[in-house]
C-alpha cells in the first residue's frame, strides 16, 4: 500500500483507552476499528493498546446476589402496590402487563452484568485466559 492509495489515512499513533468491562461492554471496540481502518496509516501506523488477553473465571458473591434479589422483590412490591392504586383510582387493570413488567425487572436485577469488586474469596477457581 503507497500513502496515494489511503489518502485519508494519515495517523501515525491511536491511543485510545476502548476496553470496557470484559473488554466488550462499552461498544468501543467498533469505533476504534473503524476509525483505525479511516485513520492509521498502513503498515507503520501503531495503536496504544494494542494487544489484551482476557480471562474467565467463576465466580459467587453471596452477599451481592442477596442485594439483587431483594431489590427485584422491592421492583415487584412497587408495582403491585401501582397496579393496585391504579385500579382502585382510576378503574383501569393493568394486569395485562404483570408478566412483562416482571420480566424486565428479572433480568435487569437477576441476569444483568454488573460492575463490582469482589474479595479474592470470590473467585472460585484460577482464572483461564479465553482470548489473547
Amino acid at each position: 500500500d503507497s500513502p496515494e492509495d489511503h489518502p485519508h489515512r494519515c495517523v501515525d499513533i491511536i491511543i485510545s483507552e476502548w476496553m470496557g468491562y470484559f473488554l466488550l461492554r462499552e461498544s468501543m471496540m467498533d469505533s476504534l476499528l473503524r476509525a483505525r481502518d479511516k485513520f492509521l496509516k498502513p503498515a507503520t501506523g501503531l495503536m496504544f493498546p494494542s494487544h489484551t488477553t482476557m480471562y474467565i473465571a467463576p465466580v459467587q458473591d453471596e452477599e451481592e446476589r442477596k442485594i439483587n434479589c431483594n431489590e427485584y422483590a422491592n421492583a415487584m412490591s412497587d408495582w403491585n402496590d401501582f397496579q393496585e392504586t391504579t385500579k382502585q383510582v382510576y378503574g383501569v387493570d393493568m394486569s395485562i402487563l404483570q408478566k412483562d413488567f416482571d420480566k424486565e425487572q428479572k433480568d435487569y436485577y437477576m441476569w444483568s452484568s454488573r460492575w463490582t469488586e469482589l474479595p479474592a474469596e470470590a473467585v472460585l477457581a484460577e482464572p483461564k485466559a479465553i482470548k489473547r
